[in-house]
């Protein structure tokens, strides 16, 4: 199996005392997701798609917070969207407002590279559901794929 990190070192303890190395074979999606990842950065997003195609999901990218409201506005239905907390035009706390204003209930993933408790309590409080460093980790994102897939109910 090979490791979702290239280290092997992509351990993860998610409150049962137990350690789980996590590969691209761990995960076999029973549904057809499709996920936004919303990054100014091209390269940055292209890794986080990258990452979501190697799990099997559809995913399309925007490079910043108004084209992803667009997008939703015009229609687009997705189960997840990962957005960077400093985008051009829009930044993430207020594309999740305002998304979430559109009325879209698919989970918001928050990330940034300077994370504070601050930048986390302000996403959450804008709508979003989980907060995590940028680049995104596997042990951050595989739990919420698996939810969103209905493998299991909780994270």
């Amino acid at each position: 199996m090979a490791p979702a990190f290239p280290s092997g070192d992509d351990r993860a303890d998610f409150g049962t005392g137990e350690h789980k190395q996590f590969s691209f074979h761990d995960i076999v999606l029973r549904n057809r997701l499709t996920a936004l990842v919303v990054d100014g950065v091209d390269f940055c997003r292209l890794v986080e798609q990258g990452f979501l195609r190697s799990c099997g999901l559809e995913t399309q990218g925007v490079n910043n917070g108004d084209a992803a409201v667009e997008l939703i506005a015009s229609g687009a239905k997705f189960d997840l969207i990962i957005i960077d907390m400093f985008l051009p035009v829009m930044d993430g706390l207020e594309t999740t407002r305002r998304i979430r204003a559109l009325g879209e209930r698919c989970k918001i993933v928050g990330v940034s590279a300077y994370i504070g408790e601050n930048d986390r309590e302000a996403f959450l409080a804008a709508g979003g559901d989980v907060f995590s460093e940028k680049p995104v980790s596997p042990e951050v994102l595989i739990p919420i794929l698996r939810e969103l897939d209905g493998q299991y109910s909780n994270i």
